[in-house]
């Protein structure tokens, strides 16, 4: 597994754009997520890179990640060798390059701090969609539609979940548990990342608002053709 730890601000950042295939979007968003999971585990590439995130763009699956100047070239190599093997299709590649990936996030001088952020919230979801894909995606979803919706405090709804199914955030400090649902909550811009990754998508709705109600939740999803429903009563566990 691959540790999160502070990623260096010179370390550079690239980016590939891949897919693989499904019945639907989703299906084909979630076979690549899965595929990927071996990869993180790979010693070879735990050793040459520092850090990296995933998320949903334009029916593809994006691994951003961040790698030594030294090793940029080798971890070129060793993704698209475990794309080939494993039917991953390449769409897109940005090199490795200079990048202050906080520039729209905050600014420069949090760049250290959202690299580190953007690993963490990555290895957590991906231990969330591992254990159950479909609890996770409802924890988003009802996120954005009844806690963001109405700024309800995080800790209650995520932390149980995150407990329950992640040994990542488990294996946190008391200081590091504090700082990543203060993220969570205050930096919705940050948030938005997991809620893309895990959900596969982010309803930008006015927040301050009345929280949705399953039903209404579950029509949105209907609307925008998720392919779930949530089950009357859900508790987030």
């Amino acid at each position: 597994m691959l540790t999160v730890k502070n990623i260096p601000k010179q370390d550079l950042f690239g980016i590939f754009f891949i897919r693989k295939s499904g019945v639907t979007e989703w299906d084909s968003y979630y076979n690549t997520i899965a595929a990927l999971r071996p990869l993180f585990n790979y010693e070879e590439l735990i050793k040459i890179v520092s850090g990296f995130y995933l998320n949903h763009i334009d029916k593809s699956a994006r691994i951003s990640y961040f790698v030594s100047e030294a090793n940029s070239e080798k971890a070129t190599f060793m993704f698209r060798d475990f794309f080939k093997k494993n039917g991953i299709s390449e769409i897109q590649f940005q090199p490795p390059s200079q990048a202050v990936v906080a520039a729209k996030y905050g600014g420069e001088e949090l760049e250290e701090r959202f690299r580190y952020f953007l690993t963490l919230e990555t290895q957590i979801g991906l231990e969330l969609m591992k254990a159950d894909l479909l609890h996770g995606r409802i924890l988003f979803a009802t996120y954005c539609l009844q806690i963001r919706k109405a700024s309800l405090p995080v800790r209650q709804h995520f932390e149980p979940t995150f407990v329950k199914y992640s040994p990542t955030y488990v294996s946190l400090s008391k200081d590091e548990r504090e700082q990543f649902l203060s993220d969570l909550q205050t930096r919705l811009s940050w948030t938005h990342m997991m809620v893309n990754f895990v959900l596969g998508c982010d309803f930008q709705v006015p927040i301050d608002g009345r929280p949705h109600s399953i039903p209404e939740i579950n029509e949105v999803l209907k609307r925008n053709d998720m392919g779930f429903q949530i089950p009357l009563g859900w508790k987030p566990s």
